[in-house]
């Protein structure tokens, strides 16, 4: 059916255009499925009865008849069609989380969808127009007024009014002028409608004038809000700084002019308004639809994003020019035209309103042509309005960036002293003139204010701020401070993001700031999605610079410096991370928003993003856990942490406090000895090299101290030639150590040096340039004269310091362990004796005169009686002093290198172990360390790193009596190859029961030794195994290894001496020329040897293990397989003897050098009665040639007297502990032989 007289031409072209715009490739009409209404009715039942005639039928005038009377609807139902908005679109075009995305378009409408199925913009674009209807808004608007440093293009905006609630809707008004912003209320009521209250801060312009009469004429209630209080300032904590971050995103990613700010904070607030978000009350709604009560519809908003590229019809253009000219987006027109209004950018920098324009099409994208267009446009636009923005033109939106630590050492805060002139200078050039002084409050010093936590709020968590004190009716803070934190009883305010402000205890909050961070104070933020990315040029790889050859061959270089990628949390907030870090954190979320974005082509991260999508399930299942999680060291224990000194000032200036500009100050006046400044005349010495420095700041956990250092960059410098390697005293000489002090009645005194390394002279040639921080200063240049931290000298150079200082105050190191300083010292009690070497007088002369060898015997007894070695051991900056009074050695010490302040003490933890005096049965008292601590921490982080596999397949057995299983033969597993994860994990935490055993957990060693073959190619049932042995020291993790100085009880009758002359004539041991003198009381060194004779089934070799002892104090132990076969059990044996000895040997060197006297030779306890024939019987032969070398070393060292051999029962034998797997009663009557408190 057609009209008689058509009202329009069909010879126009335009429809033909049309025509080939509704039909594809093959001449078919396009389906019309995607434009359909948003309502669509379904017949779903029909009854019909055709029995009238076929002209009624075919009668059309009667066509609405037939269907009444033949046609009955029996139901009809209505569906929502789907929206046509793909939630792809909406992560492109307003960079938000793809769950976000999914859930604003679940929630919202888009009706007014442009359709342009052709490029052509001839045909005009019809849109509905309905004028917006005013109305009542339900909820509270918060009112706040933004300063922008720059002026915008042609409107010349300077201020932005803004309008914000507690669920996140948001309105953004730019304006000239501050006096303005009544207008930009009017547009609010207009465009929005009225609130029932207006919450405005104390400013003119918002509670006087035009202002207050709008809001009194609409019926509003204006409601100014006390200067000074937390909630002064409550608009912008209610998504208006969010709202800014957005925008300065949004055009440094764009390359918008940063005088186009205006139109993006415009957009950016109604983009914030119409994002599903998580906040509880909103029930996955939109903010725009929870205010309005309508739902909210996104047409205008999810064309097109900021600053796109986009073709529309120009009126101004005329023939022959085209009327299609190249655009950017730049909003919506809210007050413009019809509702599908744009605001469109042209070449010349004008701003139009236009309703025909679209997309550009992917052909143009690709076009050679269009390119160069767009890059001429973008050209004219610089040149007319500026460069794009960057981060420079934002600094005062601050973005939150992931610093790392240096470790440090602890350190006691001390009193605070008058600053000297110097420091006044210093502190006058950072702060300047302060006027006066006011009194402090009780919030200055408060370890509490200004904290940020996290806490579990209305079904999900919110991060609070601690703004000040609670007080009663009198103006008085509530509670009392305790040292203990169970009984604080303090009380604060606690203000959340949307303005709720609570009370919480000063318990409840310091429980809180530790349970949301790790043990190093990180802070654990829950990741929501990855909304937008940035690059730096300078640093990141371009595409060009990807591929490089090497050797003739062409590789890509694999980097992701210079990417960092917009995260948004939890808790609504947002901030940059590197991307280097999420992509071990997050890989596959990060992959996918790569894809998203459209940046999986760039060099970082072309090179994995296809292999994490391929094994995306295999990765989520294996991280699943991990990847809930992400360490933000931005916040320590809820305290924000600077990266630099001006976002440390930046802190305190918005805390209202000096706590980090003190931090500053007092490292400053430690380290200021290191530099010295140079003249602006003076020129740096030749051959110096530069370097930078930079800070490092950190919070400690025992107090929430605010710790600052500075750092010297020794990457920039060339090594030195000399060596910088620092040694450190042996675990094994500090055993011997506590085992004289015990054993000749010493006291022991353990100190900490502070600042260690800034008290040496620096080795290196260096100089720097002073940075703001020092004040007057500034600019400077400086030589660095001290052993500053992160040089590569330092330790070294700080080594070589305290060993000057240890030559000064008389010590000598000692030749055989360089870090062990040793001194002769009379006792107190023989002090005036004038030669304590003296035999004694009024002998009875008829008594028969002693020989000389005897004489120079008794002498030494007598001198060892009134003299001894004074001991100061050296472990970089820990100090172990043993002597008589220790404390007076101790204070000397403390004039050359200051101690942290209560750090000079009896030991308690010494190189991991804890150290605590403990008397035996016999009531001697000693030393003894224990592990247990230790233990205990390591058995938390495996369980911790089970739990979070999320695995049934790994898990701590319940119990475990014995370290491994029954049965358990780790060479003869066959089980899979461990995960290169779990191959890790396994790898480190060997090396964590490797350093338990090294500390004291001798019980563990063979099963240990057995399982570190595997870690080239750990299994299945090697990891299995391993978690047996950590089950086993769950349950068995008290232990102590007594260093008892009694001396044991050696049946030296059954040690035969032999007269060795005919075999090895002359021998004799070698005694260092050098050894200092021996004073003190005599030691016996015993040796326990055995080996397991082909015990490893797969390669059948044995395994050696053997145990020195100090008297009764357990020195050194071994368990290690050997390195050959061995066919047979006498050839294990010595085998595992000659290294016992060669080790037994250089502890009688150690100890003689030490100035520990000998009681004679060693006795070695051996359970092979053939070994022992061969070594204590001079006839003995050697029937096994291949046993030659072992068997003469140690006939030789029997001859020399250097030891002595006898036989023990396998059963008494506790290095049968070492080389072999025992279970039950045996292996409990072994332990107990050597640890305490292990199975009490």
């Amino acid at each position: 059916m057609t009209w008689e007289d058509l009202p329009w031409n069909p010879n126009d072209p335009s429809f033909m255009e049309s025509e080939e715009a509704m039909v594809d490739y093959n001449g078919r009409v396009v389906s019309g499925a995607s434009s359909r209404g948003h309502d669509q009715r379904v017949i779903s039942a029909v009854n019909s009865n055709f029995q009238a005639d076929e002209e009624a039928h075919n009668s059309d005038y009667r066509l609405s008849c037939v269907l009444d009377n033949l046609v009955c609807v029996k139901a009809v139902k209505s569906r929502r069609a789907p929206s046509s908005t793909d939630p792809m679109q909406l992560v492109k075009k307003w960079k938000i989380p793809y769950s976000a995305a999914k859930r604003t378009v679940k929630f919202t409408t888009n009706r007014m969808k442009k359709t342009v199925l052709h490029p052509s913009l001839s045909r005009r674009f019809r849109t509905n127009d309905r004028a917006l209807r005013y109305n009542r808004l339900r909820h509270d608007i918060y009112s706040d007024t933004l300063i922008s440093g720059t002026k915008s293009w042609k409107r010349q905006n300077m201020h932005a009014q803004t309008f914000a609630t507690r669920f996140g809707w948001v309105r953004a008004y730019p304006m000239q002028k501050k006096g303005h912003a009544h207008q930009a209320l009017s547009m609010l009521f207009q465009q929005c409608g009225v609130p029932p209250v207006m919450i405005v801060d104390y400013s003119k312009e918002q509670t006087e004038g035009e202002f207050r009469r709008k809001c009194q004429e609409a019926q509003c209630r204006l409601k100014p809000l006390e200067p000074y209080t937390p909630k002064a300032n409550a608009a912008e904590s209610l998504g208006v700084r969010e709202l800014k971050k957005g925008t300065r995103r949004k055009m440094i990613s764009s390359g918008s002019p940063k005088r186009l700010w205006d139109h993006c904070i415009e957009l950016e607030a109604l983009i914030r308004s119409h994002t599903s978000s998580e906040i509880f009350m909103l029930n996955g709604e939109t903010p725009e639809t929870y205010m309005t009560g309508q739902t909210a519809d996104i047409s205008q908003l999810c064309e097109l994003g900021w600053y796109e590229h986009v073709m529309f019809r120009d009126t101004a253009v005329t023939y022959p020019e085209d009327n299609e000219v190249l655009g950017r987006w730049l909003g919506p027109a809210i007050d413009v035209g019809p509702a599908m209004t744009a605001k469109i950018l042209k070449s010349n920098g004008e701003v139009v309103y236009r309703t025909t324009f679209r997309a550009l099409t992917p052909e143009e994208v690709e076009d050679e042509t269009h390119q160069t267009m767009r890059q001429l446009f973008d050209a004219r636009i610089q040149g007319t309005i500026g460069n794009p923005a960057c981060d420079e033109d934002f600094d005062n939106i601050p973005d939150s960036e992931t610093p790392s630590f240096d470790v440090y050492f602890d350190e006691v805060q001390p009193q605070p002293a008058a600053p000297d002139e110097d420091e006044g200078e210093l502190l006058m050039g950072i702060f300047g003139d302060v006027g006066e002084v006011e009194l402090p409050t009780p919030e200055a010093d408060d370890e509490y204010v200004n904290v940020t936590i996290t806490l579990p709020r209305g079904g999900g968590s919110s991060r609070g701020r601690v703004v000040s004190r609670k007080r009663d009716g009198d103006g008085n803070p509530i509670g009392r401070k305790s040292a203990n934190a169970a009984v604080d009883s303090r009380m604060y305010n606690v203000e959340f993001a949307d303005g709720e402000v609570t009370e919480l205890t000063a318990n409840i909050i310091a429980t809180t700031m530790i349970a949301n961070c790790d043990e190093e104070g990180n802070e654990y933020l829950l990741l929501d999605s990855i909304v937008d990315f940035r690059r730096d040029d300078a640093k990141a790889l371009s595409i060009k610079d990807q591929k490089a050859v090497r050797n003739d061959r062409v590789y890509m270089k694999k980097s992701t410096k210079g990417w960092e990628l917009c995260c948004k949390w939890k808790d609504e907030s947002t901030s940059y991370e590197p991307l280097s870090l999420l992509k071990e954190s997050h890989p596959v979320q990060t992959a996918e928003f790569a894809v998203a974005a459209g940046i999986d082509d760039q060099p970082a991260f072309n090179w994995w993003v296809k292999a994490v999508l391929r094994r995306r399930d295999r990765i989520i299942a294996q991280v699943k856990s991990r990847q809930t999680r992400y360490l933000k060291k931005r916040f320590k224990f809820g305290i924000e942490v600077p990266k630099t000194i001006k976002e440390a000032y930046a802190i305190d200036k918005k805390n209202g406090n000096t706590k980090w500009a003190d931090s500053i100050a007092k490292e400053l006046r430690n380290v200021k000895v290191a530099f010295k400044i140079l003249d602006q005349d003076d020129r740096v010495p030749i051959g110096y090299q530069q370097i930078r420095m930079h800070w490092i700041f950190d919070i400690k956990m025992e107090d929430f101290r605010f710790k600052s250092r500075i750092v010297a960059a020794g990457n920039m410098t060339e090594p030195p030639t000399s060596v910088t390697y620092a040694t450190v005293v042996s675990r094994e000489t500090v055993r011997i150590a506590l085992t004289m002090a015990a054993l000749n009645n010493l006291d022991v005194k353990a100190g900490d040096i502070q600042n260690a390394y800034i008290t040496a002279p620096c080795a290196e040639k260096i100089w720097t340039t002073l940075g703001p921080e020092f004040g007057i200063d500034q600019g400077k240049r400086a030589i660095i004269v001290r052993a500053l931290y992160g040089l590569r000298s330092s330790g070294a150079s700080f080594r070589n310091h305290l060993a000057d200082c240890m030559r000064h105050l008389g010590y000598t190191s000692c030749p055989a362990e360089p870090d062990l300083w040793m001194k002769q010292v009379v006792r107190p009690e023989y002090a005036n004796d004038s030669d304590p070497g003296d035999i004694e007088a009024g002998k009875d002369a008829q008594k028969k005169k002693p020989s000389k060898k005897e004489k120079k015997k008794q002498r030494n007894k007598d001198d060892g009686d009134k003299m001894y070695w004074s001991y100061v051991l050296c472990y970089v900056d820990d100090i172990l002093c043993i002597h008589h009074d220790p404390l007076s050695v101790m204070t000397r010490l403390d004039k050359y290198f200051k101690f942290k302040p209560g750090s000079i003490s009896e030991p308690n933890i010494y190189l991991g172990t804890k150290l605590k005096k403990m008397t035996l049965e016999n009531g001697v008292e000693c030393w003894a360390s224990s592990p247990s601590k230790y233990v205990e921490e390591a058995v938390r982080n495996v369980e911790k790193y089970l739990k979070d596999l999320d695995s049934d397949r790994w898990k701590l057995p319940k119990r475990a009596e014995n370290p491994f299983a029954m049965a358990c033969e780790p060479e003869l597993d066959t089980s899979p190859e461990l995960s290169p994860d779990l191959a890790s994990f396994y790898m480190s935490e060997i090396g964590v029961l490797r350093w338990m055993v090294e500390i004291g957990r001798i019980d563990i060693g063979t099963e240990v030794s057995m399982l570190s073959s595997h870690m080239a190619m750990p299994r299945e049932g090697h990891l299995d195994a391993m978690l047996h042995v950590f089950a086993h020291v769950k349950q068995k993790h008290n232990s102590r290894l007594a260093l008892d100085p009694t001396y044991p009880l050696i049946d030296e009758p059954k040690f035969v001496k032999y007269d060795w002359t005919e075999q090895y004539n002359g021998a004799k041991e070698p005694v260092p020329a050098n050894m200092p003198r021996a004073l003190g009381k005599e030691v016996d060194l015993r040796l326990y040897v055995d080996s397991d004779h082909a015990g490893e089934k797969l390669t059948r070799r044995s395994r050696s293990g053997w145990l020195i002892y100090m008297q009764c104090a357990l020195i050194a132990f071994h368990s290690k397989r050997q390195s050959t076969v061995e066919t047979s059990v006498f050839g294990a044996e010595f085998c595992a003897m000659k290294t016992g000895i060669e080790a037994l040997r250089g502890i009688r060197y150690k100890l003689r050098m030490m100035g520990i006297p000998l009681t004679g030779p060693s006795f070695v306890y051996g359970d092979n009665m053939s070994v022992i024939h061969n070594t204590q019987r001079p006839e003995s032969t050697l029937k096994k040639k291949n046993c030659s070398v072992a068997y003469h070393f140690i006939r030789e060292a029997v001859a020399m007297d250097e030891c002595r051999t006898c036989h023990i029962r396998t059963e008494d034998n506790p290095a049968d502990l070492l080389t072999k797997v025992l279970f039950g009663s045996k292996r409990r009557r072994l332990v107990r032989k050597i640890l305490y408190d292990i199975y009490d």
